[in-house]
């Protein structure tokens, strides 16, 4: 190797990697001007135990009188996340639960998204559901204390 070629070749390097940052700060620039979803998860304490229902669910009321048997309704954590398109987003819930999040389209006014929710290491649900925008999807089940966790899901595109 003639002494020369190091500049040259040191050069090259650094124009690759130049070109490489520059690239990057693109996809960052677009990434934060992309289209994003407001994801909401709710849990909620579903018990046969009294009559107390939490005022902060009260847009949730008449599904959960038309759809659940239980008496009382309390929200014991709710998140909101912006996500991005393709992005995961990890909700935890009570239980060594979590549930993990991730928009994949918007059609016809529908967002539809992969939900996986995760026990530990075993999971419990995988399924991909497509929700009207601003809409709720319920996930009923898992016990807790004297009731039942019910996962209140809703999306939002945000322009």
């Amino acid at each position: 190797m003639s002494p020369g070629s190091i500049p040259l070749s040191a050069a090259i390097l650094s124009t690759w990697f130049c070109a490489g940052a520059a690239v990057s700060a693109q996809e960052l620039a677009a990434d934060a001007n992309a289209p994003t979803v407001e994801v909401r998860v709710g849990t909620v304490l579903a018990s046969s135990s009294g009559q107390a229902f939490d005022n902060r669910l009260a847009s949730l009321r008449r599904q959960f009188d038309s759809l659940l048997p239980y008496s009382s309704y309390r929200l014991i954590r709710e998140e909101r996340r912006r996500v991005g398109w393709q992005r995961e987003a990890k909700f935890q819930l009570p239980g060594r639960r979590y549930l993990l999040v991730i928009p994949r389209d918007y059609k016809d006014g529908r967002v539809a998204l992969n939900l996986m929710l995760v026990q530990g290491v075993r999971t419990i649900m995988n399924t991909a559901v497509a929700l009207r925008n601003s809409g709720t999807f319920l996930v009923g089940g898992p016990h807790h204390q004297d009731g039942v966790l019910i996962i209140a899901i809703s999306a939002t595109k945000i322009p």
